[in-house]
């Protein structure tokens, strides 16, 4: 190694990057590729979020994903986050899982703006899919292109 390089390296502080802003990003990224737990407590909801977003896209039939998903959405107070990932979760669902389903509504509806409460409540009881086309499919990663059942066409 040249003597220019080794001053330089020598000077450098490994520490700085370590103590940044970032090293919450990045142990965030690392929580959501290995969750040890379903209910996510730190700073990083939000940044947590979008990474399970991300990978209900990529494995739509993974349910703890989607019970993450919900949960954090909640967490973070973030009702459009909750209509997408109640969509998605339903989707995946169908009329499977009512105790579930029934479950993490109930938790999850005080998030909920009234008018999406309402329907997927009524979604819930009646197990007609269909109802979900009145809700936004902005946050829904499984029908925003990826995959929609042919109810819903």
């Amino acid at each position: 190694m040249d003597p220019q390089n080794r001053d330089s390296i020598s000077e450098w502080n490994l520490h700085t990057e370590f103590d940044s802003n970032n090293t919450a990003r990045i142990q965030a990224a690392f929580d959501a590729q290995h969750p040890r737990y379903l209910i996510y407590r730190g700073k990083q909801g939000k940044r947590i979020l979008y990474h399970f977003t991300r990978m209900v896209a990529a494995h739509p039939d993974e349910l703890k994903l989607h019970t993450k998903r919900i949960y954090l959405s909640v967490a973070c107070f973030d009702s459009d986050a909750v209509e997408g990932a109640f969509v998605d979760f339903l989707l995946v669902l169908g009329n499977n899982g009512l105790t579930l389903r029934k479950r993490l509504f109930a938790q999850a509806s005080s998030v909920m703006k009234p008018e999406v409460k309402e329907i997927i409540q009524s979604v819930i009881e009646s197990g007609d899919l269909s109802k979900l086309k009145q809700l936004s499919t902005k946050y829904s990663v499984l029908i925003n292109g990826r995959f929609q059942p042919l109810s819903l066409h």
